[in-house]
């Protein structure tokens, strides 16, 4: 007789693992101002982030020049980007992300009997290096990055199928994706998982939860704490 495969939780990086009010959503507004001469504020990001199909942050940030009028090319406005982000040595903004999950969760699901593992948009480069900042990539038995997803990036399933696929046995009825956008609940669903909506502190009170529940959250979450219990309330 065989084991039966264990459940498992993937987890997106932005907004759930990572607070990137003050990186990712700072490079964006501050990129997209400069090339169009005026404001953008997070509000307007959050704006396009609802629509869903931004699940890229470069991509993002030129649909905001684009719709602005702007017609810098994308290499530029994604050099633009970096120079905030990153730095010149992962001296920008990246290195000042603080978590948003303490350790002892992820060490609270694997001692359970969970495999865990991260499904993300950013390029691996910078999810590793942030992983390895916080010392949680050895907790995670996979990585699914911007690179590994072949344009293919959520809400397309494709990034979590290919995290299955890594994984190897998966029953996907008991798999879980704990994200923060509509596009992260589309995939899951897409995808045969269960999923966790997650609402970071900076987006509390503007509404996401009832666009997450509308887009196929099981469950929404605006704090770690619960994490545990609702992923055994989920997949038993």
């Amino acid at each position: 007789m065989t084991n039966a495969p264990k459940p498992v939780v993937l987890f997106d990086m932005d907004g759930v693992l990572v607070d990137v009010s003050g990186s990712y959503r700072r490079a964006i507004c501050e990129t997209a101002g400069a090339l169009l001469g005026r404001t953008v504020d997070p509000a307007e990001v959050q704006r396009y982030k609802n629509r869903g199909g931004f699940n890229d942050d470069w991509r993002l940030t030129e649909a905001i020049v684009r719709d602005g009028g702007g017609l810098t090319p994308f290499e530029d406005i994604v050099r633009a980007f970096d120079a905030r982000y990153r730095g010149a040595a992962w001296d920008g903004y990246i290195a000042g992300e603080p978590p948003l999950l303490d350790g002892t969760v992820l060490d609270r699901l694997a001692g359970t009997g969970h495999v865990l593992g991260v499904v993300t948009g950013r390029p691996r480069e910078e999810a590793e290096w942030t992983l390895r900042r916080f010392d949680w990539l050895r907790r995670f038995d996979v990585v699914v990055a911007l690179e590994d997803q072949a344009g293919r990036t959520k809400p397309d399933p494709y990034p979590l199928e290919l995290a299955f696929d890594r994984l190897g046995e998966v029953e996907r009825s008991r798999a879980v994706y704990v994200g923060d956008t509509v596009d992260d609940m589309r995939a899951a669903r897409s995808a045969g998982a269960r999923a966790i909506g997650f609402i970071p502190p900076y987006l509390l009170g503007t509404g996401l939860e009832q666009r997450l529940v509308e887009a196929g959250a099981d469950r929404v979450l605006a704090s770690h704490a619960e994490l545990a219990d609702t992923v055994r309330g989920l997949l038993g």
